[in-house]
């Protein structure tokens, strides 16, 4: 009986020793801490890539962000981004990668670095998108303004919005800062954001309807401002209005941060020059001037009423919008080659 308790006793220590050692010990290697998450937002020259660690790393964490290139296994000594955007109730965080060569394939991990060292996630790749324009000979309005163009699906188009102050035929385009004169217009105009020169040289004029389809011409010789019909095509094209705002947005730092991540691959290049005279309630009073950095609106010349016509505008999302506006709204025009 002594010796069968004897056995008992050694056997639950043992037991008990054998329990703790497989079982309480961690290795901490093992444990989860960064992960290469997703890979959204891919175009021809940038990609959004998602990463993610967990909640009991998120104090440690001095640095984090994500490591591409050309190679397998891209750590922090080449070339990498630092994050700053990590949201704690999903645990992600995200860089926008920019500038990247089109239809090339990119190796990419999540990194987060501690006291302890520098932590990687697993490896993934994506390729970049071709681009879906080429490169074209500029075009010079009758002031002398140079403009890049591209062709899109066949169609030549400036790159730029127009900075022009007179007609085709030379004559002059008012210039027209006050707010009670521009709304009594009936006839061809153009205001800078703001009456602020500088932003012209960033953005262009903006132009009330009447200039855009007055007879003498606003566009240069050979080119015109699209119609309706035509920005309708560019946006079918572009895989519809619902994904084409971020396929034509400048993936700039013009754009508000809160933007969502734009990829131009139309090389379109759309910079969010605002508007002005939109409505006729201007919040603070006297205040006609709205949305600079946050929206860009552009004319066509079809007309949907006797007081208003067509124009396509996009901002922070990625999609690109239809709407008839007053003809005496002061908006960015783009040209596109007869």
């Amino acid at each position: 009986m002594k010796k069968i308790l004897i056995f008992t006793i050694i056997s639950v220590l043992f037991y008990s020793c054998s329990s703790n050692d497989d079982t309480n010990v961690v290795n901490p290697e093992n444990i989860f801490k960064v992960e290469t998450n997703s890979v959204t937002n891919l175009g021809h020259q940038s990609a959004n890539v998602i990463g993610r660690f967990n909640r009991a790393f998120e104090n440690e964490v001095s640095v984090y962000g994500i490591c591409y290139g050309l190679s397998p296994n891209p750590t922090i000594s080449g070339t990498h981004t630092t994050a700053t955007n990590y949201y704690a109730p999903n645990e992600n965080f995200s860089s926008n990668l920019s500038p990247l060569s089109q239809n090339t394939t990119y190796y990419v991990r999540a990194y987060g670095t501690t006291s302890d060292g520098t932590f990687y996630g697993d490896q993934i790749t994506f390729t970049t998108l071709s681009q879906v324009y080429s490169d074209a000979s500029s075009v010079t309005d009758v002031d002398g303004n140079s403009y890049p163009t591209i062709i899109i699906n066949s169609k030549q188009w400036m790159k730029k919005n127009l900075n022009v102050s007179k007609y085709r035929n030379g004559d002059v385009i008012p210039q027209v800062t006050d707010l009670t004169q521009w709304d009594n217009l009936t006839t061809g105009a153009w205001c800078y954001y703001a009456n602020d020169t500088a932003n012209g040289t960033v953005y262009g004029k903006l132009y009330n309807w009447y200039a855009v389809n007055d007879p003498r011409g606003l566009a240069p010789t050979g080119w015109h401002i699209p119609t309706d019909q035509e920005w309708t095509s560019l946006t079918t094209f572009l895989g519809g209005t619902s994904v084409a705002g971020s396929k034509m947005r400048d993936a700039g730092a013009l754009w508000s941060p809160a933007a969502a991540v734009a990829t131009n691959q139309s090389g379109f290049s759309a910079l969010p020059g605002g508007y002005s005279y939109l409505t006729t309630t201007y919040t603070p009073a006297g205040e006609p001037f709205k949305n600079i950095g946050e929206v860009a609106y552009w004319w066509s010349t079809t007309s949907s009423s006797t007081n208003t016509a067509y124009s396509v505008n996009i901002s922070l999302t990625n999609s690109l919008t239809r709407s008839s506006i007053r003809s005496k709204a002061a908006i960015s025009v783009r040209c596109v080659k007869n």
